[in-house]
């Protein structure tokens, strides 16, 4: 019975690639899919490849969650394509991928198999980011770390100047970008063990991202920046002509305040789709301490900003997806038992704005943290901890929105409603 259980979850995501899941695209400035305007409210759910592995894993677990987002209308998430390199420092996630230089394992590969199966059984589709301004996943500084044969630096060890200048070397490293577009090539050609599709072939995928916030990291840095986005984006086109490709930039906040910069990289005939986050606790928006007057201020802070973004976007036409946007419980609790009254007023009223700018195609709210919970009541995670959707170095539970907080998930399949009976244009 179990042999046979395998061989239908392994026969079901294949005859649902064959039957009408086509690649999504883009036409006069929209996302289609099946021949139909495709929007969406998602949400961002990186640890899902790694709870899904084989050894040590909880399929179990990552198949509740993905039932859940599908029946609150959630037909999008955006996850990581995994660790690289090894570390014990509790910043960096575990269960690396890429062990070092080509080095892959097998059971945290299967992992990703499994949720990109587990995904299409579903209809669901995935962004998949390829890289990592940040440690968490070892990125820019881990391929650096690498190719100079020295330590691997931690912004809470070096300090953030000397982390920034460590990471702005990535941009014009060579070897970094041969090991990088390696990585990038076995990624797109790997067959998966469950679909026996290879991944430039899977239509589950809607894009590949260069990286997860990806900054110049310095106003020094913005033509070879800039360069980077275009040589990149331009290889992953050559050896994968089925999908979509975007930047993973947080906007203007992600390019040295410079909103041209932002314009210019996704001028390129190869990025496919513009891309922001908007953060108010981390760009400083919101106090908690003054909530009442700089709330006021955030709300209006996050409208203009989208909008100055959405116009630009239109202007270059080419479709926009805010891809993280996140919010604290009211008080700033850590504790999922707190109300989030003040994150659902914020997220409604983003997503009002999307429904009146039909250049705004996709919103992910950042993170979904499902069944996890902290292991501890200072909220800081430890290794073997449940995953939740906020990073290992940050506290568990600062922003994200777990499977028990339906008054948020109700606004999410609301407004996926709501976005399923607009016509924007006749497909």
């Amino acid at each position: 019975m179990r042999k046979l259980l395998q061989i239908i979850f392994l026969f079901i995501p294949i005859m649902a690639m064959a039957s009408g899941n086509d690649f999504v695209s883009i036409r006069h400035g929209e996302l289609m899919r099946n021949g139909i305007p495709y929007r969406f409210i998602g949400v961002n759910y990186w640890y899902g490849p790694l709870i899904a592995v084989p050894k040590g894993g909880d399929r179990a677990r990552m198949e509740r969650e993905l039932d859940q987002l599908k029946q609150d209308g959630v037909t999008n998430v955006r996850a990581m394509v995994g660790v690289d390199g090894v570390s014990t420092n509790i910043a960096q996630l575990p269960d690396a991928l890429q062990k070092t230089p080509g080095a892959y394992d097998k059971n945290v590969l299967a992992g990703l198999d499994y949720f990109l199966a587990a995904l299409a059984k579903r209809h669901m589709t995935v962004v998949l980011f390829l890289n990592n301004n940040w440690e968490w996943t070892g990125g820019f500084a881990q391929y650096l770390a690498w190719t100079k044969n020295v330590p691997m630096e931690y912004p809470e060890v070096a300090g953030w100047n000397k982390f920034e200048h460590f990471i702005s070397q990535f941009y014009g490293c060579e070897e970094c970008q041969k090991l990088f577009n390696a990585h990038i090539h076995f990624i797109v050609n790997h067959v998966n063990e469950y679909t026996h599709v290879a991944y430039r072939n899977d239509p589950t995928i809607m894009a590949w991202e260069l990286a997860n916030e990806p900054r110049p990291d310095g106003v020094g840095n913005k033509t070879v920046y800039k360069n980077w986005i275009y040589s990149e984006s331009k290889y992953i086109k050559s050896v994968d002509h089925n999908h979509l490709v975007t930047t993973g930039t947080e906007g203007e906040m992600g390019t040295e305040n410079d909103i041209n910069l932002w314009k210019v990289i996704h001028e390129s005939p190869d990025i496919d789709y513009a891309t922001i986050h908007v953060w108010a606790k981390n760009w400083g928006w919101i106090n908690f301490d003054h909530f009442d007057s700089t709330y006021v201020k955030t709300m209006a802070n996050m409208k203009q900003y989208v909008r100055e973004h959405a116009k630009i976007a239109q202007e270059i036409h080419k479709p926009l997806v805010i891809e993280e946007i996140g919010f604290p419980r009211d008080t700033q609790s850590f504790n999922p038992a707190t109300p989030a009254t003040y994150r659902n007023e914020y997220f409604k009223a983003l997503f009002d704005i999307m429904l009146k700018c039909p250049t705004i195609q996709g919103i992910n709210l950042w993170a979904f943290g499902g069944e996890g919970k902290a292991s501890n009541d200072k909220y800081q995670w430890r290794k073997g901890d449940e995953f939740t959707g906020d990073p290992p170095m940050e506290q568990q539970g600062l922003n994200s929105v777990f499977s028990k907080d339906q008054s948020t998930l109700q606004l999410v399949k609301t407004y996926n409603q709501k976005l399923s009976n607009i016509e924007i244009s006749n497909p």
